[in-house]
């Protein structure tokens, strides 16, 4: 699971370079659905989200988002549910 986490920080450092940005996240969110928990899956989802809508996948950003909010629901963690409401359908931020 640290691994997997590790890996999560790695993406959200290697968004900034549009070569390397997008491979990382792939790894991350596959280590997090092999390794991790629901939980910090969903919350994956939710930063791959918000960094795929900024490079205009609104539809892949906007299926992240349901699959979390389909996690946050079965889990029954609120905050989770809110964070996912804070996310436009396009997958960017609303609010923090």
């Amino acid at each position: 699971m640290q691994r997997a986490e590790r890996d999560l920080a790695r993406a959200r450092l290697a968004a900034a370079d549009p070569d390397a940005g997008g491979a990382a996240w792939t790894a991350a969110i596959a280590g997090l659905r092999q390794h991790s928990t629901p939980y910090h899956l969903a919350h994956g989802l939710l930063d791959h989200a918000a960094y795929i809508a900024t490079r205009g996948e609104g539809a892949l950003a906007a299926a992240a988002i349901a699959e979390a909010r389909d996690i946050a629901a079965r889990l029954g963690c609120q905050p989770l549910l809110d964070r996912a409401a804070s996310m436009t359908p396009a997958g960017t931020r609303v609010s923090a």
